[in-house]
């Protein structure tokens, strides 16, 4: 028994600033979802939205130039008044094309930062618009139990990696995680759907979260960080916390308008 307890909880050196922020983490989502008003709803997802904008940035290695984050400002100021703002993005893809053909430029990756985070970004926020709070609530869960089971999971019965990517991830959590997250996904999504398209939708949601996590690794590997940021006491950076959830969103967006 208390070698299970030691698997399971973790080291006595671990910051306990990571508890105290994912408590505000928490306390914030419980607010909007409670209060569930679009502004504000737009603004904190918006505030999250341009930290990620920042790491991802430094990610990718580009040049932070002031036209990336005036075009980011402009597609979030313009998603707060359009129900489909993924068109928004779409847009500044074709412009910055169609930018670097004329300049002759074929060296510019600019459009990375519009493909992952701000596209599932705006994912998230037009699930919010056009599918309601409670579908919110519902990827929200999937996607935490995921991740948490996947952790809980790894620690006790963890054996195989999942990816040389991420070599302390392993495959036992993720399907642990998997496991739990489409059981329990499944009861909040016959919130909004029924039981088989409930079941479907939070399966591949669940199953995309953990890609989104290897992906998100991927970027800080190729980076040489730890972290994606460090604006998250004991956490790290803000793409170390959504990175399931950007992935998830856009998939949910696909299914939701198709199941």
């Amino acid at each position: 028994m208390q070698d299970f307890l030691k698997k399971l909880l973790p080291n006595k050196d671990s910051n306990a600033s990571r508890y105290y922020t994912a408590v505000v983490l928490i306390g914030i989502v419980v607010l909007i979802i409670v209060l569930n008003i679009k502004l504000l709803a737009w603004a904190m997802i918006g505030l999250c939205f341009g930290i990620a904008f920042y790491e991802a940035i430094r990610l990718y290695g580009l040049e932070e130039k002031a036209s990336l984050y005036i075009s980011a400002g402009i597609i979030w100021i313009i998603a707060y008044f359009h129900n489909n703002p993924i068109y928004i993005a779409l847009v500044v893809l074709v412009v910055m094309a169609s930018y670097n053909a004329f300049i002759q430029n074929t060296k510019s990756k600019d459009y990375l930062v519009i493909l992952y985070p701000t596209i599932p970004f705006l994912c998230f926020f037009s699930i919010y618009v056009n599918f309601g709070v409670k579908t919110i609530i519902w990827l929200i869960i999937t996607v935490a139990v995921a991740d948490i089971g996947a952790y809980f999971g790894g620690r006790l019965f963890g054996k195989s990696p999942l990816s040389p990517v991420s070599p302390k991830k392993t495959l036992e959590g993720a399907l642990i995680g998997l496991v739990l997250a489409t059981l329990i996904g499944t009861i909040a999504g016959m919130m909004v759907k029924g039981f088989i398209a409930s079941f479907f939708i939070t399966f591949f949601i669940a199953t995309i979260s953990i890609f989104g996590d290897l992906y998100e690794s991927l970027l800080k590997r190729n980076a040489n960080v730890k972290d994606s940021g460090n604006i998250l006491p004991g956490h790290g950076g803000m793409l170390d916390r959504v990175d399931g959830l950007l992935f998830s969103s856009v998939i949910m967006l696909f299914l939701l308008d198709w199941i």
